[in-house]
């Protein structure tokens, strides 16, 4: 805990708090507990239900203007760590406040220095949250978790959980996991579950109702947990989702064990810095929470992908406005939009009107009329838009100041724009001259060009570049539209793509990028350098540019480029079909960045090793089959017919490999104008035309029979009866319209949120298949079984997976010291330091200790001793299952000679006096969360025995005048095991104890405990026998009041009340002996015997302590 951010509370009520500590400004309290397991009980089930626990301790500053209030600037779970933090307060701040007179002033003081000192920390914490029962919920969430230091918590939200019983409590959802936790009546219920093993998220109806208040989780191994009672549902699925989603891309980083293909085969160690200005950003340490944090990325992850925009743009405001053209009569209702480098606007009506404006293309601002908050833009070509923002007039002025900064930040960018525009065939055509920018089809011609058509389609693009301007400043109407899906002209072909997707933004802004990624990487060769010079020479054989060097070259430089530039992706197959018709239309560097885009945006993870973007987009076309086709997708399941074996290569190639290249480049155009979708689209419409015939096929040979004969006819002409076709169409006109009308229903939005639903599976399955592989590549297994083997390759993955850094290390495949202790935590409880330092942090306060834990010193010789056999700081997974082998599956003579070897530093076959104590403390530590006290007096033994052999071995020495007794102790493997036979608890942890404490499956996700059950009992039965006694003595009391006072009488009185004495003696006997027979059937048989063996054990444990310190001094 600590300190925290300075938060008023109310201290007029003090019969919760007593004043433990106090002076002129704080105050020191202690938390009044209620008295009484069962109070106790209540009272935390109450906390816990409505998030008021309070910790123990506190420290207050007062209020100079108002007694009933106090600032909370400290907590602590133990006294002693409070008083740490009041010493501090005396020594530190104290002498600082006293020098101000007024009361006031210092009170602003001090309340500056504590938010001085909680946000001034070089980390981030929830400690510098503003909201006061965040920072509560996120100290509870430590607490009763025990988090990785640098875990953060997103937010928490009240529910319950359905398991047999529903449990309400508190749902935590953090970067990495989501935890729920529950306390009623004693019954303690914990969950905690990985966001990255969440298979199956969704929104669903509570069990016992129909209001859709709760939330589905559904894990890899096949385990449902139901959260309800939900009221932010919504809020909660989404940040769910999204940070689900961010889980599932980082595991699908971690699969991969093999060094980036893309780097340089001598240079593989070291990851090469891009200096692209578009690469992600690293977020920044702020005190923003991180539920807003992730709110804005999620909001410019959209206002991104709508404009095509890199995806360093953060959307900065947006306002409600009316856009219209300046001279034509055109005029649109939408949102207007300012980000860091781009004015957009989008109509409200679909297709209407599309405005992507970069401001170092904006000539002139003006505004027109104040009253009516109306500016007018004229841009580089001209074009004059006029814009009228209908919202209040604040957020106008805000829209104002926002432009003119940004306008002003761009004035260095438009130096460029001048020698940009020449590198654009729009400008070309517009001055009237021919064009001479393009790709290789300037010069070896286009795939099917006509003459006539193509001077058709330009005379009607020019004039609607007259009119909407043009490449960076064009404005996209609907007749924008119909002319892309008609077909773009030869010419302007790449022009529009590199428009259309966004590419044309990168490639201004990263100028000259392309020509200095083959300056700095010239001569290097890798394994994607490799592979593409096997396929260059099958990239569109028949097209003639490709039967030139001249050709090759090109599509060789594209492809190398790319592979530097993106070096864990570096080349995959398929992505030079789609470059070689790219550079058909393009130049190289507009090749580049369009590559780019489809790679990072458009069609993410299709170009990779594992191929999951077209994994994940096989499983999402199957799903819109099975929607609207139901028939056909029936009869797939029945025939076993595998729609992939058609799909993939359809959207691995954007179609290039299946359809004429004159009809798939028509494709091409509508992709890169409407999207991903556009592929779905056309796959459900190929199957719809050939129902008829696919409903025919028997297996997946038959299949691709139609398909491909279907493909072969695409200029034929078919018959309709469609009324809106005036006149018989070619098929492929029949294609479109089909997929256009029959299935609009299927938007990007569908697709994304498909691509989410089915991406965590493909995932999960792919991290499968990679670690079976890894499993399969062991060169021994050390008797583990398949399924041990895959859950400890799971545990090692798990942690690269928590501790990898972005970038590629060398030992991407292998851990280091720290996170195989963490390896081993998530195997055996006795590993698990991090809970250790906390309990102790608790208990002493103040910062985290810098002495090293106990038992560290044994983790590290045990890593250096069994695991890191070759000593170069690293281990494998290899290493890791033959050294578990050997601590798990050896026999004991084995296992007692490892820990021997793990404690004999020098390697000479003996232990000394300090390295026998060090292995008690191993055992010892080994076995401290052992039930009972039986290894006490075994390793106090074990200690007595060496000493005794210490004793006589330098008595030995004195007698033969030995300078050096304390060097003659020197205990042999032989006589080690005598030592650990001569006790026979030892004998039994060796041979069972020790293997038995590695966990070699999944823990429980949920865990349940009744930590306060046996204490009720005990509280109650204690009460009632108070009361019993009280009861007694009031009786015994009554009757000694009647007694006479003579003392002949008084001597029988006597007598009688001996008599009582006794007679209630016998009673009391009678009532433990009650309590003894019903203690026993409700909390288990105490005999004296137990407790005369604890008390045993204690004073071994005492004993124990002198024989170490005796032992240590000798």
């Amino acid at each position: 805990m600590g300190w925290t951010l300075p938060t008023q509370v109310d201290v007029t009520n003090g019969s919760y708090w007593e004043n433990v500590k106090e002076n002129e400004l704080f105050i020191l309290q202690r938390l009044n507990q209620p008295q009484g397991t069962v109070m106790k009980s209540f009272w935390a089930t109450i906390q816990h239900v409505l998030e008021t626990k309070q910790p123990p301790f506190r420290i207050l500053l007062k209020s100079a203007e108002n007694a009933e209030i106090a600032h909370m600037i400290a907590t602590a779970d133990s006294l002693k760590a409070m008083e740490k933090d009041w010493c501090w307060i005396q020594d530190n701040l104290m002498p600082e406040v006293t020098e101000l007179e007024d009361a006031l002033d210092k009170e602003a003081y001090a309340v500056s220095k504590f938010q001085s000192l909680v946000t001034s920390e070089d980390k981030d914490t929830d400690e510098k949250s503003s909201d006061a029962k965040f920072r509560a919920a996120a100290r509870s969430w430590r607490q009763i978790f025990h988090m990785p230091e640098d875990e953060r918590l997103v937010n928490f939200y009240s529910c319950a959980y359905h398991k047999k019983l529903t449990n309400q409590g508190w749902m935590y959802i953090s970067v990495s996991y989501l935890c729920f936790y529950s306390f009623v009546f004693g019954v303690e219920t914990k969950v905690v579950i990985e966001l990255k093993d969440i298979e199956e998220l969704s929104k669903e109806k509570s069990k016992r109702g129909m209001i859709a208040d709760a939330i589905r989780i559904k894990t890899r191994n096949q385990t449902e947990h139901m959260f309800s009672n939900l009221f932010h549902r919504d809020e909660t699925y989404d940040l769910l989702e999204h940070l689900t989603n961010i889980a599932m891309q980082k595991l699908l980083k971690n699969t991969s064990t093999e060094p980036a293909p893309g780097l340089s085969l001598d240079e593989q160690s070291t990851s090469p810095v891009s200096p692209l200005a578009e690469t992600s950003r690293e977020p920044t340490a702020s005190t923003q929470p991180l539920k807003q944090s992730f709110e804005a990325q999620k909001k410019n992850a959209i206002f991104q992908a709508m404009f095509h925009l890199p995806s360093t743009e953060t959307l900065l405001q947006e306002v409600p406005s009316v856009c219209s053209i300046f001279g034509s009569k055109y005029s649109f209702t939408g949102k207007l939009h300012l980000s860091d480098t781009f004015l957009t606007f989008i109509s409200s009506a679909k297709y209407q009107c599309y405005l992507v404006l970069p401001f170092y293309a904006i000539m002139r601002v003006e505004k027109i009329n104040s009253q009516v908050n109306t500016i007018a833009i004229t841009v580089r070509h001209q074009l004059k838009l006029v814009f009228q923002m209908t919202t209040e007039k604040a957020a106008v002025d805000k829209f104002c100041l926002i432009l003119k900064d940004r306008l002003q930040a761009h004035v260095g960018l438009m130096k460029q724009l001048k020698p940009f525009l020449t590198t654009c065939p729009s400008e070309e055509l517009l001055a009237g001259k021919d064009v001479q920018i393009g790709g290789l089809g300037l010069k070896y011609g286009y795939i099917d060009w006509k003459r006539s058509s193509e001077k058709n389609k330009l005379r009607y693009w020019v004039a609607y570049f007259r009119e909407f301007g043009r490449n960076l400043t064009i404005v996209r109407l609907p007749t924008f539209v119909k002319l892309v899906r008609i077909g773009v002209p030869n010419t302007l072909r790449g022009e529009i793509w590199e428009l259309c997707c966004g590419a044309i933004h990168k490639r201004y802004i990263n100028a000259g990028y392309y020509d200095k990624l083959h300056q700095e990487n010239a001569g290097r060769t890798s394994l994607s350098t490799e592979e593409i010079e096997k396929d260059l020479n099958r990239s569109l054989p028949e097209y003639s540019g490709y039967q030139t060097e001249e050709g090759i070259n090109a599509l060789r430089r594209v492809l190398y480029a790319f592979s530097w530039h993106e070096p864990e992706i570096g080349y995959c197959q398929a992505m030079n079909i789609v470059v070689s018709v790219l550079l058909i239309y393009l130049t190289e560097e507009q090749a580049f960045w369009i590559l780019t885009i489809l790679v990072d945006r458009m069609l993410p993870g299709y170009y990779s090793t594992s191929m999951v973007g077209a994994v994940v987009d096989n499983h999402v076309f199957e799903t819109l089959v099975t929607k609207h086709m139901s028939i056909m997708s029936e009869h797939f399941k029945k025939r076993e017919i595998q729609l992939s074996v058609a799909c993939l290569p359809w959207f691995l190639s954007l179609y290039i490999n299946s359809f004429p290249l004159p009809y798939a480049l028509r494709i091409i155009d509508c992709f890169f104008m409407e999207g991903p979708k556009v592929l779905f689209q056309i796959g459900l419409a190929i199957l719809k035309i050939n129902g008829d015939a696919i409903l025919k096929v028997k297996e997946d040979g038959e299949l691709m029979n139609v398909l491909k004969e279907y493909f072969a006819g695409m200029g034929d002409v078919v018959e309709t009866n469609d009324k809106q076709v005036k006149k018989n169409i070619t098929k492929f006109n029949q294609l479109i319209l089909t997929a256009y009308r029959e299935f609009q229903s299927v938007t990007h939005e569908t697709v994304s949120e498909l691509r989410k639903t089915h991406q965590l599976k493909v995932v999960h399955g792919l991290d499968l298949y990679a670690k079976r592989s890894v499993v399969r590549n062991l060169n021994h297994t050390s008797r583990f079984s398949k399924e041990e083997l895959l859950f400890l390759c799971d545990q090692f993955f798990s942690v690269q997976y928590y501790g990898r850094a972005g970038t590629q290390k060398k030992s991407s495949d292998r851990l280091e010291y720290d996170q195989y202790v963490r390896f081993l935590a998530r195997l055996a409880v006795w590993a698990d330091l991090k809970k250790d330092a906390d309990e102790q942090q608790s208990r002493v306060g103040g910062e985290p200790s810098s002495k090293p834990i106990v038992g560290s010193a044994f983790l590290r010789k045990m890593y250096d001793r069994v695991f890191d056999k070759d000593g170069d700081g690293y281990v494998n997974f290899q290493d890791i299952v033959t050294g578990l082998g050997q601590l798990i599956h050896s026999d004991m003579m084995t296992r007692m000679t490892l820990f021997f070897n793990i404690h004999d530093e020098n390697g000479d076959g003996t232990l000394t006096k300090d390295e026998i104590i060090q292995l008690s403390e191993s055992l010892l530590f080994l076995m401290r969360n052992d039930d009972g006290d039986r290894h006490l007096p075994a390793v106090s033994g074990l200690l007595n025995r060496a000493f005794m052999l210490n004793a006589r071995a330098e008595v030995e020495a004195e007698k033969e005048g030995t300078e050096d007794p304390e060097q003659v102790v020197q205990i042999s493997v032989s006589t080690y095991r005598e030592l650990v036979l001569g006790e026979e608890f030892l004998v039994e942890y060796f041979e069972k104890g020790f293997p038995s404490t590695f966990m070699l499956k999944e823990r429980e996700a949920v865990q349940v405990t009744a930590p306060v059950g046996k204490e009720v009992v005990e509280s109650i039965w204690s009460e009632g026998l108070k009361w019993m006694s009280n009861r007694r003595m009031r009786k015994v009391k009554g009757e000694r009041t009647e007694t006479s006072v003579e003392s002949t009488v008084l001597l029988e009185a006597d007598g009688d009340e001996e008599g009582e004495d006794e007679e209630g003696n016998e009673q009391s006997a009678e009532d433990q002996e009650l309590l003894d027979e019903v203690g026993s059937s409700l909390l288990g048989d105490r005999s004296s015997s137990s407790i005369n063996q604890s008390t045993s054990a204690e004073d071994e444990k005492e004993s124990m302590e002198d024989l170490s310190t005796d032992f240590a001094s000798m």
